[in-house]
């Protein structure tokens, strides 16, 4: 079998339902995987293993009730400007204050409704407005393609964790390219949704 930090969302969930693998064992693999890669590809902020592992554990037990959630146990990230409860959001500027978000934002609120084990924020430029990925607050992200090269923004840290297999699920934001740039530097397929469907 791959290794669980290289599998799609869709075969998790079936490898899930047949108890062939748990959001235990697949999350441990993409905290590997993390561990591994990340002190070269700067992708990710806040990153909170030990939340990660609680989550894999309900999941788990949601599992064995038989009352998974719709992508219960599937590990991924978020964008580091999507508000998340509890964590600063400097929308990768080092002008703003790191003042804990008092609540997700509404597709932060969806994901974790539906059982996403939540990994970390993945890095940005300033206020999104590069596409290189440059912040005067994170580190540049890396490609792990070339670690030369960046992954492109702004979505840069969601473009090199998905890349890196840092779980098959990771959300950006895109008003001129910034899910779509990242996705073509670096081999992934990127979705951006029409305005308005996804707020």
């Amino acid at each position: 079998m791959p290794d669980p930090a290289d599998l799609s969302a869709v075969e998790l969930l079936d490898a899930y339902r047949a108890r062939a693998l748990s959001p235990v064992e697949v999350t441990e693999a993409v905290i590997a995987r993390i561990e591994a890669w990340e002190p070269r590809l700067k992708a990710l902020y806040a990153y909170q293993p030990e939340a990660a592992r609680a989550a894999a554990k309900a999941s788990e037990m949601r599992w064995m009730k038989g009352e998974a959630l719709p992508l219960d146990g599937v590990p991924g990230t978020i964008k580091e400007n999507i508000a998340t409860k509890g964590t600063p959001m400097p929308v990768g500027t080092a002008a703003r204050d790191l003042v804990p978000m008092p609540e997700d934002a509404p597709v932060a609120a969806r994901l974790r409704e539906a059982g996403l084990v939540m990994l970390a924020k993945t890095t940005m430029p300033d206020y999104g407005m590069l596409s290189s990925g440059l912040s005067s607050f994170h580190e540049l992200a890396r490609n792990p393609w070339d670690l030369s090269k960046n992954p492109g923004g702004s979505s840069a840290g969601a473009g090199a964790a998905g890349a890196a297999g840092y779980g098959p699920l990771h959300i950006g934001t895109d008003i001129g390219g910034s899910i779509r740039l990242p996705a073509g530097w670096c081999g992934l397929v990127g979705l951006k949704p029409s305005f308005g469907r996804v707020p």
